[in-house]
């Protein structure tokens, strides 16, 4: 009788183990609430070789894709926080009172692994040459940033996640660089901080619907675009939201919070084939607004572009980064851009950098030559086919942390010097790129000269000539 209830529970656990397997036939999971996309299943063999990476890669599709995964992370979940008080998932953070926030925004909150200085200049100069074009070409530039939950609300943050670096952040070392070069800036965090009511989601890394009206208004206000302010519009609560940190953790136990409603008929439409706000681009147009709108936003941009199509007779809206500026200016003439970004991400300004060509800048006397360890390329953009990247890193003695780069192309019958991005890379934050317009430079070689410029002292750290590609 005991050999046959061990044989029972040898038998049970061997189901329970091959079940989320063998389930994948009838019940493989397809989907998930998490903010990525899924693995697909990989090829064993690879342009034509073997994909050596297959078993590493077949695991990482079945982690993703096994049988019942929502009911058994949902468990999972549950368990972790219940009884531990912590989250199962790398991705969020539980905290206290049912608070979720998102893992991401943990560094900015404990003031950890800081940018460099060089790093913050790189984030402002990218911005100043982006609202410059803006400007040149006849358009209003505004930038904005959304406070990440836990800047405004860090009080709900869990005992193990208190323990701060710095109290000084990123965003607040910015803010005075931005003054400085006077670019257009709409402060949501002062204004969010002088709200006495919470305006951002319990269970979701986004402002409520109230908050994302407070941003509306600030922004446009900022714009000084005439609009509607919502003061007299009636609002309804409605407990109706599934935040996107609920449904990654609990994806079929979540419950919904408390969001709220105004009532108010939209008067715009979709131009483009867009299901949702989440959709990379969308074109709205509106016969009752007014003027034109380019924004290239985040997630945090979704409950906002409902308010700003209402506002505008034409709206475009981006979510590709790098931004495609120059391509966006000359095809739909906007005549205003509000640039929005989250504060957890402000980096991406000084790793992918707007995608357009140089603005041109003149020197009044031949630089000194120096022999420097500054590198250089010339390549095929991979954002774009249409433009030549010219980058590298700079040698760093010769950088300081307000160091301009500017670069001299030479290719048949363009010649232009043109002031580059600074660029931050895995290995330094002393990296450099220029967009060459293709049509611009079809000779049969191109010859380069890097530049660093520091308080007006111009030195050529990098010459060199190279091949025209597509000539090869």
């Amino acid at each position: 009788m005991k050999k046959t209830g061990n044989i029972i529970f040898v038998a049970a656990c061997l189901v329970l183990c091959l079940l989320p397997f063998v389930g994948m036939v009838k019940a493989r999971t397809n989907s998930t609430t998490e903010n990525r996309q899924l693995a697909s299943f990989p090829k064993v063999k690879e342009d034509g070789k073997w994909n050596r990476e297959w078993l590493l890669e077949a695991g990482t599709y079945f982690e993703e894709h096994f049988a019942f995964r929502p009911y058994l992370v949902t468990a999972d979940s549950e368990i972790m926080s219940r009884i531990f008080g912590v989250s199962n998932m790398d991705t969020v953070i539980d905290g206290k009172n049912g608070w979720l926030y998102y893992t991401a925004t943990l560094d900015d909150y404990l003031g950890a692994k800081p940018l460099s200085e060089r790093g913050l200049y790189n984030i402002c100069h990218n911005l100043s040459i982006m609202q410059r074009y803006v400007e040149e070409n006849g358009a209003k530039f505004l930038f904005t940033v959304a406070p990440n939950k836990n800047s405004l609300y860090g009080e709900q943050m869990p005992y193990y996640a208190d323990k701060k670096v710095s109290g000084t952040k990123n965003m607040k070392r910015l803010e005075p660089a931005l003054l400085k070069e006077k670019i257009p800036y709409a402060d949501l965090f002062r204004v969010f901080e002088d709200q006495k009511e919470i305006l951002y989601l319990k269970r979701d890394s986004h402002w409520n619907q109230k908050g994302a009206v407070l941003a509306y208004n600030s922004i446009l206000d900022a714009l000084g675009v005439e609009h509607e302010t919502y003061e007299t519009v009636p609002s309804v609560r409605t407990k109706t939201e599934y935040g996107d940190l609920n449904l990654m953790l609990y994806p079929k136990s979540a419950v919904p919070e408390w969001n709220y409603k105004y009532e108010k008929e939209s008067s715009y439409q979709y131009e483009t084939d867009s299901e949702n706000v989440e959709d990379a681009w969308i074109h709205t147009s509106n016969k009752n607004g007014r003027g034109s709108l380019l924004m290239f936003r985040d997630s945090f941009g979704n409950t906002l572009l409902p308010l700003m199509a209402d506002t505008f007779q034409d709206g475009y809206f981006s979510k590709s980064v790098p931004y495609p500026v120059e391509e966006y200016i000359s095809e739909y003439h906007p005549e205003k851009v509000v640039v929005e970004k989250v504060e957890r991400n402000l980096k991406d300004f000084a790793l992918d950098p707007p995608i357009m060509a140089g603005l041109p800048i003149k020197i009044k006397e031949e630089p000194r030559t120096a022999d420097t360890d500054t590198t250089l390329y010339l390549r095929e953009s991979e954002y774009d086919m249409s433009y030549w990247e010219i980058g590298g890193i700079l040698d760093e003695k010769y950088v300081k942390n307000d160091t301009n780069v500017y670069v001299t192309v030479r290719c048949g019958d363009y010649d232009q010097t043109c002031e580059a991005f600074t660029v931050t890379k895995k290995e330094s934050d002393n990296g450099y790129l220029l967009y060459v317009p293709k049509a611009s430079a079809t000779a049969d070689s191109f010859e380069v000269c890097v530049m660093a410029e520091t308080k007006g002292n111009i030195i050529a750290v990098k010459k060199e000539t190279f091949n025209n590609p597509a000539k090869e």
